[in-house]
């Protein structure tokens, strides 16, 4: 056998020596130029998820709060409803906050709090009697309750969030969410290498991933990332990221990152995330108002918000819940007291569906009108807004059913829109733009319909603020008129009995809505001079100049008819609609009230000659019905018709409200509807629902 020579042996040593090198510093380089890299993502990643607060927190929309104070009058059915709106219970003993009895006529209510402008409302006690739709023996000289969560403005990313400090959690939520999810939490590094050394195990045997073994700071990490799919990759990923986290951050910090992004369900399209939009979604309570049986529902639902939802799956949320519940005896987070107390307590959940409720987006959509034209971008673009308004919940919801069961009534092929306001103010305090529940389309500040003789009261106006001594005693000549127009042609208004009635007082022309008095009237005026007091009023008139704009061949929308009906009720203000009241930060610090300004103030005396007549229309007018068939007293009104019953309206007041009402078709075709077998009766269920008796 030939030996090999020396010198080959040096080469291909050599060789060797070389071709180790170079793959050492080829894997040493693949290495630095995979993980730095992933290194650095990751580090971004912790840079920019954690230390950066970057939740796009929705602005929040209130109604009015319910004032309480001796002598007020109020229906038993709007007290009720604003506490079942408040997310109040029915108890026979009060003994949590949250919670009312109510036993012979006599309420006790334990209050939640709120932060008012004014001032900060504590939870308390509240008592009185209620008799005769009156409040009397209140335990304090006034009393309110928090207001109704009616909406909110949300991100592109419709998420329900808001951040919560760990002190404002209840430190048995804190503590039993590491008995329940890390008893360790306290001692690893972010990963719990025997918790994940048992998983794996667990892992191997399966010959899947079947369990995760990560610690709260790891399902922190995941739910941060949104990651979905289980891999040894993402594992990897969680694991080097919470180790950095918990290099970066104390445990407290994590906790409290933790508990304001955990997932705990869905309404609608909102997905539900941190405690504070849990407890208040699934309990109507802050955190820290949470009793310990509530504590440990919502804790049991972070394993599965949808497994153990605690309506939809009662029996296994019981289950799961009391689980929790021993699992916090048996590690001291409750004693033996509380833990047989929570043990026996019912689930008694009662969902608060403001976050995604739809019944209010009408009135919403004004709220963001007013909004753009009181503040300034800067100002709107802050996250977690608290926006309050008008808006009275009772009457809202009384609105809602009398659109949703009584337009029907009247025909199936209609439609209905209206709106409430307060008669002396000007705030909306009810706005609907359909019959239908949820609105697909807003009548009520859209829709543009001829208002018929609701423009009546405003040519006897214009005559007493502009005709010399003109008073509505004084006698008009209710006959046929021919009028020339521009265009050459004739026009020869009617009277809707198609009958003269010759000279009659103003006031009579008025209460029995005739139509050539009013126009012989209007001539009288000067239809130039009626439309430039018209835009005094606040009217945009669009339209060319014609005598049947005396008859109210205008459009407007029931927002806009209840605006201009507005100087009647308030005895000559003019003044514009409002829908929000002030704007706050997160923190209720003041960002703004809105400033409505009112213009000069009409005539009163002219104001009372008009409302007599309006008085009197709903005694032994258009609208006597209202007297005779409903027994409502005390009240103005005036009808409205369009030609073929195309548009029926109501607009009625008392001393306190003021609504208008529209019925129609959207085809703007024929019904055979009135004013008065219309809107009127429309507006008669709403006001018989609001009035205590």
């Amino acid at each position: 056998m030939k030996k090999v020579p020396s010198k080959f042996k040096k080469t291909l040593k050599t060789q060797l020596k070389r071709l180790f090198r170079f793959s050492l510093w080829f894997f040493t380089g693949f290495a630095i130029g995979l993980f730095v890299p992933w290194y650095f993502y990751l580090q971004y990643v912790v840079n920019n998820l954690f230390v950066e607060y970057n939740w796009s927190i929705p602005s929040e929309i209130y109604a009015q709060e319910l004032n309480l104070y001796n002598g007020k009058a109020i229906k038993l059915d709007e007290i009720k409803f604003n506490l079942s709106a408040l997310g109040y219970k029915n108890k026979k003993q009060v003994q949590n906050l949250g919670q009312y009895s109510f036993n012979n006529n006599h309420f006790k209510i334990y209050s939640k709090g709120f932060q008012f402008l004014d001032s900060s409302e504590k939870p308390k006690i509240i008592e009185f009697d209620w008799k005769n739709n009156r409040i009397s023996s209140l335990n304090r000289p006034i009393a309110r309750l928090e207001p109704v969560l009616i909406g909110q403005f949300y991100s592109k990313k419709l998420e329900n969030r808001h951040p919560i400090k760990l002190s404002k959690i209840p430190n048995t939520m804190v503590k039993g969410l590491q008995a329940v999810e890390d008893r360790n939490f306290k001692h690893h590094v972010g990963v719990d290498f025997l918790g994940v050394l048992r998983a794996m195990l667990r892992n191997l045997f399966a010959g899947r991933i079947v369990q995760g073994g990560s610690t709260i700071t790891q399902q922190l990490v995941k739910n941060r990332l949104h990651y979905n799919k289980k891999s040894w990759l993402r594992k990897a990923n969680e694991a080097i990221v919470a180790m950095m986290l918990e290099n970066k951050f104390d445990k407290g910090k994590i906790l409290e990152n933790y508990f304001n992004e955990i997932y705990w369900g869905q309404s609608g399209s909102l997905a539900i995330h941190g405690i504070k939009q849990a407890s208040f979604y699934y309990y109507s309570k802050q955190p820290q108002q949470l009793t310990i049986a509530e504590q440990a529902m919502l804790i049991g639902m972070v394993k599965g918000p949808s497994w153990y939802h605690p309506v939809k799956q009662k029996k296994r949320a019981l289950k799961r819940r009391n689980i929790v519940l021993n699992s916090w005896y048996e590690t001291s987070v409750i004693n033996k007291k509380q833990w047989l107390k929570a043990k026996k307590a019912p689930l008694d959940v009662k969902i608060n569906n403001s976050f995604h409720n739809q019944q209010y987006r009408d009135f919403i959509a004004l709220v963001s009108n007013n909004l753009a034209k009181s503040f300034s971008k800067s100002q709107l673009n802050r996250h977690g807004l608290k926006i309050f308004t008008t808006l009275n919940p009772y009457y809202q919801e009384q609105l809602v059913r009398t659109l949703r069961w009584n337009t029907n009534k009247l025909a199936q092929s209609i439609q209905s829109s209206a709106v409430v306001s307060n008669a002396q103010t000007g705030e909306v305090l009810a706005l609907k733009g359909a019959k239908e529940r949820i609105s697909l389309y807003n009548r009520a500040i859209l829709s543009k319909r001829q208002i018929g003789s609701l423009i009546k009261p405003f040519v006897y106006l214009a005559a007493l603020q502009l005709l010399p001594h003109f008073n509505m005693q004084d006698l008009i000549a209710d006959k046929a008129i021919r009028i020339k127009t521009k265009k050459g042609q004739f026009w020869q208004p009617k009277n809707y009995d198609g009958k003269s009635l010759g000279m009659i007082a103003a006031e009579t022309a008025l209460i029995k809505s005739r139509n050539q008095a009013t126009v012989n009237l209007g001539l009288k005026i000067g239809l130039n001079k009626f439309i430039q007091f018209m835009q005094k009023l606040g009217l945009t008139i669009n339209r060319s100049k014609h005598p049947s704009l005396f008859l109210g061949v205008l459009e407007l929308t029931p927002l806009e008819v209840n605006n201009l009906f507005l100087i009647l009720s308030s005895n000559g203000k003019q003044q514009q609609l409002q829908a929000v009241k002030y704007v706050t930060d997160e923190q209720f610090q003041l960002i703004g009230k809105v400033q409505y300004r009112q213009k000069t103030r009409l005539n009163p005396q002219s104001i009372a000659q008009i409302n007599q007549a309006l008085h009197k229309v709903t005694t032994e007018g258009t609208a006597a019905k209202l007297k005779y068939h409903y027994g409502f007293k005390h009240v103005y009104g005036k009808t409205g018709t369009t030609n073929s019953g195309k548009n029926s309206w109501f607009v009625g007041f008392d001393k306190n409200i003021l609504a208008s009402f529209w019925v129609g078709k959207d085809n703007n075709t024929a019904t055979k509807l009135t004013g008065s077998s219309g809107a009127l009766v429309l507006w008669a269920d709403f006001y018989k629902r609001i009035k205590p008796q």
